[in-house]
């Protein structure tokens, strides 16, 4: 790329699985070439689990001249395998071809060398057959042409903040710490490191000032706010509260909220108060525990997951007429797994929401909890070790997602140790730990960007 004249290109393509910014570095001048001419530069990227930031989708925009009928950019992720391709095409103004197609993605370490990459480069100009060129073209258009709806185009950067909200865009991998040699270690042979062979100037990006993280009242953060939701989103939220008053009730907490009259659990839609978490938390990142996590490691009896009194605004209970009344309310629950392979969905399950210790006669410590359903867990379990990878376990962090109108279950996420999204999660557990600012126990806010798309 960095040894074509800039002016004598007339059409860029490309996919990569994998994508950052910095990788622009050797086309810079290209790229805004062409944009000032207003030629074609077509832009395919994978963002396999979420990796793929806004900021880079965003300063990518900018410089292809978005928005404009010739600058394109589409997002792909799957449930069951990654966009993985790494292909760049260029079309020169004699009409010659030539192309990349390897193993380096558009990123810094891909396209400077510091990955060991392979790879092999046609050029019709050298001889190489057209139709291979050819091919390769059309394959990058035909996520434009209508035929692929699984890709999700963004045509300017207003585009952008609902594929963050979906979690399509907007998890950014943890860096990997570098790899040390063994020291004072008998018979070890030390690794060699690597540099780049080639250097490149910045790309131009955007500065965006961060913004503070408010913290909510006794000691629990609050997430960091997120753009507001669409109207109708609002109005589907006012109709639920409207429709569904909630109540407290005797002797239980005033923040545990009631069906009026209620004699039986609520479920689904009708367990919704119509409130939303706070700051715009669309769930919960859990650290797992002996407790929570005894599915997976094939143990008998009940998992639950603690559930924060700073979510329990958003859950309008019905009641379990036994022993004792507990609020309870019921949904349906999904849970997957997520790995470096894709991502695996178990069955749909039932869970609940209950209260426990406040009827009188009760034992417990008042205390709310959400039922892990063995069915599903162990299904995750005996993928992974099919996979042969490691099975969630105490210590590891999950997701879960909370119920909306439009979509009344909880989703569980667990992910595969080592998994860039593991890292994230893991480090927002540590650090809200570090500062005082769980929720609850072993807990803090999931923000929108954060969780797969389902």
């Amino acid at each position: 790329m960095d040894s074509h004249k800039p002016e004598t290109i007339r059409n860029l393509r490309w996919q990569s699985g994998y994508f950052g910014v910095d990788g622009l570095a050797p086309m810079v001048s290209l790229i805004q070439s062409l944009a000032t001419r207003s030629l074609p530069i077509s832009c395919v990227l994978g963002s396999n689990g979420g990796e793929t930031s806004d900021q880079d989708v965003s300063n990518l925009a900018d410089l292809i001249g978005c928005p404009r009928a010739e600058a394109k950019i589409g997002i792909l992720s799957y449930t069951t395998g990654l966009f993985h391709p790494k292909v760049y095409h260029l079309t020169r103004l004699d009409g010659s071809q030539t192309a990349y197609v390897g193993s380096a993605n558009l990123t810094l370490p891909g396209v400077t060398g510091l990955n060991v990459e392979a790879g092999i480069i046609l050029d019709s100009s050298d001889g190489d057959p057209t139709q291979p060129l050819q091919e390769i073209s059309a394959a990058i258009d035909a996520w434009f042409d209508g035929t692929r709806p699984d890709a999700a185009l963004v045509y300017s950067t207003a585009d952008i903040p609902p594929l963050v909200a979906s979690g399509l865009l907007g998890v950014v991998p943890a860096p990997r710490p570098p790899r040390q040699s063994p020291a004072g270690t008998s018979g070890t042979t030390p690794r060699a490191g690597l540099k780049p062979l080639v250097k490149f100037a910045a790309v131009p990006k955007k500065t965006v000032a961060p913004q503070p993280s408010p913290v909510g009242g006794q000691g629990v953060s609050a997430p960091t706010p997120v753009a507001a939701p669409a109207p109708a989103a609002v109005a589907a939220v006012v109709a639920v509260a409207a429709a569904l008053p909630s109540a407290p009730l005797s002797p239980f907490p005033p923040y545990i909220l009631f069906a009026p009259a209620a004699t039986s659990p609520t479920s689904g839609a009708a367990a919704l108060t119509g409130s939303t978490l706070p700051g715009g938390a669309t769930g919960l990142v859990v650290r797992l525990n002996k407790d929570s996590a005894r599915h997976f490691s094939g143990q008998s009896g009940t998992a639950n997951v603690s559930v924060p009194v700073a979510t329990i605004g958003a859950i309008r209970f019905g009641v379990l007429q036994g022993k004792h009344v507990r609020p309870r309310a019921e949904f349906e629950l999904r849970m997957r797994f997520v790995s470096r392979t894709g991502i695996q969905v178990a069955v749909q399950s039932d869970t609940n929401v209950m209260v426990y210790g406040y009827a009188p006669g009760e034992s417990g410590h008042g205390d709310v909890r959400l039922l892990v359903p063995a069915g599903p867990s162990r299904e995750i379990r005996d993928f992974a070790v099919g996979m042969g990878m490691p099975v969630p376990v105490a210590g590891h962090p999950m997701i879960l997602e909370w119920p909306t109108p439009t979509d009344p279950s909880f989703k569980a996420t667990f992910i595969e140790a080592g998994v860039p999204l593991f890292n994230t999660l893991d480090g927002m557990l540590t650090t809200a730990g570090a500062s005082g600012q769980l929720v609850g126990r072993g807990a803090t806010w999931l923000t929108p960007s954060l969780s797969p798309i389902w």
